[in-house]
């Protein structure tokens, strides 16, 4: 099977039946389909990021909460009261949830993201609860900037994409984390919980891609991979 056919194959559901959250982060994106910034960013590259560049959630979150403040102020006068209003402020997100047991389906080869693995494109197979927290964790504590090897710096903005009641599609939250805890109790020794706080700076349907694809030939392939096959090492 050629990488476009890998990039572009949208998953079902998996084995644990439900469409999971997913995370990521634009240095990992970059270092897995740009191979750390050597090549430019493009169609096939965006392709690939939506396969092998977002890490599942092993379990979905139990809460998640979406809150956006609308700003005014109030200034009083002598014969009335002035109100100022401003554009709303940027979405915060709340999320808890509950793992298992840590040691359920320990992983072997761990964090391997690369190109060249035979399960790059198979992600819920490398997986665990440890696995998942370490990873979101991780992700959460990368820094804010970062430089690809072409010296070249980046915002390193945070990726949550989301599947609810209210976007059953799935949206994807671009922004940054503002707190992220994994509290243990000695009591419940077969679980574990997490919380996180994350600042949406914007929202885009998960759809868009397969829009995008559609830009080259469809899903079918032939006639985005004569639209494509000019990149080099793609086909």
């Amino acid at each position: 099977m050629s990488l476009y056919s890998k990039a572009t194959e949208f998953d079902r559901f998996n084995d644990r039946g439900f469409t999971p959250f997913q995370f990521s982060s634009r240095m990992t994106q970059t270092n897995v389909s740009q191979f750390g910034g050597l090549i430019p960013e493009n169609p096939i590259s965006d392709l690939i990021n939506e396969r092998s560049a977002w890490y599942e959630m092993w379990i979905n979150p139990q809460k998640i909460s979406l809150n956006r403040d609308f700003l005014q102020k109030k200034q009083h006068t002598a014969g009335s009261i002035v109100t100022y209003h401003y554009r709303a402020d940027a979405t915060k997100m709340k999320v808890s949830g509950v793992c298992g047991w840590i040691a359920i389906n320990p992983q072997k080869d761990k964090d391997e993201r690369s190109l060249f693995s035979k399960n790059v494109f198979n992600i819920a197979k490398r997986h665990s609860p440890r696995i998942f927290l370490e990873r979101l964790r991780n992700i959460a504590e990368e820094n804010m900037y970062f430089v690809d090897l072409n010296g070249i710096e980046h915002y390193n903005t945070k990726y949550i994409r989301i599947f609810t009641k209210q976007y059953p599609d799935g949206m994807i939250c671009e922004g940054y984390y503002t707190s992220f805890n994994i509290p243990e109790e000695g009591e419940d020794a077969q679980t574990i919980t997490y919380d996180f706080d994350f600042i949406v700076e914007t929202m885009m349907p998960v759809m868009q891609l397969k829009s995008m694809i559609g830009m080259f030939g469809g899903t079918g392939g032939g006639g985005a991979k004569k639209t494509l096959s000019p990149l080099p090492g793609i086909m």
